[in-house]
């Protein structure tokens, strides 16, 4: 009769006993097929997003990213350069928005796999022997960057550009050594490269990864002064050369970035030193809390019968890492389309497979499994630990939340534990339910953005409409009362003979998409965001920087008593005489769920008719200013 194992019968002196058995002929068609069924998951997540990539667009927040890539020089101030790191791979695409996601998503992707490759590797060195299989398991667990997107904003932004200055920095962590060989200098590079993209995108974030890695490398004992100075000098390189081509010299960056501090500082948006500065909590319902509980217990019953020492328990393991799968398959290709329900802090639910791997350490090593983990390992894994918190510092929603969309370093750190198990396996079939696990939740959290798209008002399933004009939108699946909003003001627009190009000033607070789909230059900022205590302040502070040429002969997008609307005294504090050196030429209802709103206020098109009177008062108002 066969024995069935138990925690405390399986030590580290057994576990190096069945390092033959892993590779036997018994072993191997099962390790082949769940090789085979990870690289499956991967392949249909990838495809499910590239797919949706034509689908669905926001009018808020995602329109303000394709409006700072299109031409983020026109604007002489910003706290984050997204805009101009992404600005060449836009023109490049030529703006097509389905194609910006894709690349987005591969991107964010390759590097993800590149980290996960590189860091499974550097756990134990008969790792690097895996080959195919190591290549489709880091494959399997780099799909848990799509967590990012689980909101559904696949537009390349701050936040995605964030993400890949992280995990660039990250593969550079794990490459870099105190000596000088090639692989180290890459490493070293790396870093360079991603501290400066992570200033780019966020500089809070840029300065606390600064203070992390320099920790990071003197507990890993990896500090060199020499290679640090390689890394610095390459990072300040590209900070210089990117100030001249934005802005000419280091002066007019600096200056670009005071005056984005302050003038953003007028919105009152929560990021004051003192508000960035926090510590959060999260709250997890009782659903929520018994699915980690669930998903835990699963995985590591999994890996605890992969160690079993007969078939029956083995396949044990095997069952439930097709079940993974299986959740992978029906939601990519769906046949499932309820969301998960699990709230704002659902991207917690990585921790369940962190769990797991802690619990089948303890299980099957016992302390002593712990002992096997090196200080650098060790190291890494509290980096990793405190990745998320550095990608989401300085936002001003919950950093629990927001550090989600960073979770691979969270599950990356929990591999670490599993360090003993793998090293005394010299396999990498423990690392195969884990991969199943992670493109499992992934999906499963993808789907509250597949379903409940941020700030749209249907499923993407459901989009059936495309436009053919105006031409930046033209190819997206949308709603059929996104298209009709779109078509509505573009026909008013093309009726009153708007050229592309031309400045329009948007009191509706909420309307970079529309202007961006019309061809509208959206002036002072790409986005004149309205609903916050300051929103009447920026946008009065913003059109004080941009020419009184470009304000006379502005449009005026007007939203009566919107739920974001900006008050016309921002015309009258510019110099305009607003309605009356206006036009009205024509009006449109906006679209249901449009700015995240259930209700339709109309939107009003004003030409302007009195330019040069608008000049001249623009004008003298500016000179009385400085006085």
């Amino acid at each position: 009769m066969d024995s069935v194992p138990n925690f405390k019968s399986i030590s580290p002196d057994y576990l190096m006993s069945i390092n033959q058995e892993s590779r036997s002929t018994t072993t191997t068609p099962m390790q082949n097929g769940l090789v085979a069924l990870c690289a499956i998951g991967t392949v249909l997540l990838i495809w499910c997003l590239l797919k949706f990539s034509a689908y669905g667009i926001d009018f808020t927040d995602e329109s303000f990213y394709l409006v700072w890539m299109a031409n983020p020089f026109l604007y002489d101030w910003s706290t984050t350069q997204f805009g101009f790191v992404y600005h060449p791979l836009y023109s490049v695409l030529g703006g097509d928005i389905a194609s910006l996601r894709q690349a987005n998503i591969l991107i964010t992707f390759a590097l993800a796999w590149g980290l996960a490759y590189s860091f499974l590797a550097s756990l134990d060195a008969s790792l690097k022997g895996g080959g195919f299989t190591l290549l489709v398991v880091s494959a399997g667990l780099a799909t848990s960057t799509f967590i990012i997107f689980d909101s559904w904003l696949p537009t390349p932004s701050y936040n995605s550009l964030n993400l890949q200055a992280l995990l660039i920095t990250a593969i550079g962590l794990v490459l870099a050594e105190k000596n000088a060989h090639r692989t180290s200098i890459v490493g070293w590079m790396l870093i360079g490269i991603g501290g400066w993209l992570a200033f780019m995108a966020k500089p809070s974030t840029a300065l606390s990864l600064a203070i992390a890695v320099f920790f990071y490398l003197m507990f890993a004992r990896k500090f060199s002064i020499r290679l640090l100075a390689l890394a610095i000098g390459l990072a300040l390189a590209l900070l210089f050369v990117g100030a001249l081509l934005i802005d000419g010299s280091v002066v007019g960056f600096t200056k670009r970035l005071q005056l984005g501090v302050e003038l953003y500082g007028h919105l009152e948006a929560g990021h004051t030193i003192s508000q960035i500065l926090r510590i959060d909590s999260f709250q997890l319902g009782t659903k929520f809390k018994l699915v980690i509980f669930v998903v835990s217990g699963l995985l590591a019953l999994a890996l605890w019968s992969m160690c079993a020492n007969n078939k029956k328990w083995s396949f044990f393991g095997l069952a439930i890492s097709i079940s993974f799968f299986l959740i992978t398959v029906l939601f990519t290709l769906e046949q499932i389309h309820r969301t998960a329900g699990f709230g704002r802090f659902q991207g917690l639910l990585i921790f369940g497979l962190v769990y797991a791997l802690a619990i089948a350490t303890l299980a099957l090593g016992r302390l002593r499994a712990l002992k096997n983990i090196s200080v650098q390992q060790w190291a890494i894994a509290a980096l990793f630990m405190a990745m998320p918190h550095i990608y989401a510092l300085g936002t001003n929603g919950n950093y629990w939340q927001a550090g989600s969309a960073a979770a691979i370093f969270w599950l990356l750190a929990g591999l670490t534990l599993l360090t003993p198990l793998i090293r005394e396996r010299d396999s990498c079939l423990l690392l195969l339910p884990v991969a199943l696990a992670t493109q499992a939740v992934t999906v499963t959290l993808l789907q509250t953005g597949l379903e409940e798209p941020y700030r749209q008002p249907q499923p993407l399933r459901l989009n059936a409409s495309t436009l053919e004009a105006p031409p930046r939108i033209s190819g997206l699946v949308l709603p059929q009362g996104y298209a009709d909003y779109i078509a509505s003001a573009d026909l008013v627009a093309r009726t009153a003979l708007f050229n592309p190009a031309t400045p329009v000033i948007d009191l509706s607070g909420q309307s970079p998409g529309l202007l961006y789909a019309i061809g509208a230059e959206n002036i002072g900022q790409p986005w004149t965001v309205g609903a916050y205590p300051g929103s009447l302040r920026l946008a009065q502070a913003a059109l004080g920087r941009t020419s009184c040429e470009k304000i006379a002969q502005a449009w005026v997008l007007l939203e009566q008593d919107g739920p974001r609307s900006i008050s016309t005294e921002l015309l009258q504090s510019l110099g305009a005489d607003f309605p009356g050196g206006y036009q009205h030429v024509g009006s449109w209802q906006t679209a249901q769920g449009a700015g995240g709103y259930p209700d339709r206020p109309k939107q009003d098109l004003y030409k302007p008719v009195e330019q040069h009177k608008t000049l001249m008062a623009c004008q003298r108002l500016r000179e009385e200013a400085k006085q």
